[in-house]
């Protein structure tokens, strides 16, 4: 098995595996359903012209979107489908590694906003290279998606 993805959310480090291809091509089919759309709409929002009073509007319908699109049961969804127990295992306080299993879902966030860090980090490992090789294939997509990329502030530390 290859080595994990490392990332440190709060005081917990996690463990990533990658999903197998048919799995992964399968949840990125119903991810760019459920999410890329009203997520493209907020990237246009964020990104795009600064007209400020276009942009006040553009980001109002782009969270209107997400929030139409994402409601609590779908995120709960979408965590129940990437945060599986056999390729995500967590460690608190440089202790035991374990895996996050429905106890160890308890035990390891302290806040939503931990899991939905976790389930970005997961699609991140999952996607980023597999996409990236693909797009590559299209030219200039990758260097503007670099771009933007490096424009994100880092929220967790990443191995």
């Amino acid at each position: 098995m290859a080595k994990p993805y490392e990332v440190a959310i709060g005081d917990v480090t996690f463990y990533i595996q990658r999903f197998d291809p048919f799995t992964a091509l399968e949840l990125f089919g119903d991810l760019q359903r459920d999410v890329l759309p009203a997520a493209g709409s907020a990237a246009v929002a964020i990104f795009g012209d600064k007209d400020a009073e276009r942009d006040d509007a553009a980001m109002l319908q782009a969270f209107r979107e997400l929030s139409s699109t994402l409601d609590g049961k779908t995120l709960k969804g979408w965590a129940d489908r990437l945060i599986d127990p056999e390729l995500v295992a967590y460690e608190r306080d440089r202790g035991d590694v374990a895996k996050l299993d429905k106890r160890g879902r308890a035990e390891a966030f302290v806040d939503f906003t931990e899991i939905l860090e976790l389930m970005f980090h997961i699609i991140k490992w999952n996607c980023e290279g597999p996409l990236g090789r693909w797009l590559d294939r299209f030219g200039g997509v990758r260097e503007r998606m670099a771009s933007l990329s490096a424009s994100l502030g880092k929220t967790s530390s990443e191995s």
